[in-house]
């Protein structure tokens, strides 16, 4: 995993990700619309975590695509 971006964790990084996705997707979202997108968002990282915390590397094969 990449150390270039802010984990998961870091609520700092998230709201202001949050904040600058809604100013400027939907800028006349309602404070109580947008608080609801930050809980939202802060859930999806909390799901997250574990996947990207994953370390991955160049040789690892990826897993054949099922087809039934």
């Amino acid at each position: 995993m990449s150390d270039d971006h802010a984990s998961p964790h870091d609520s700092a990084a998230l709201a202001a990700y949050v904040d600058a996705a809604l100013t400027l997707h939907v800028p006349g979202l309602a404070p109580d619309a947008a608080a609801r997108v930050h809980e939202q968002f802060a859930r999806v990282a909390a799901i997250a975590a574990p996947v990207l915390a994953f370390a991955l590397h160049a040789d690892d094969e990826p897993a054949p695509v099922y087809r039934p």
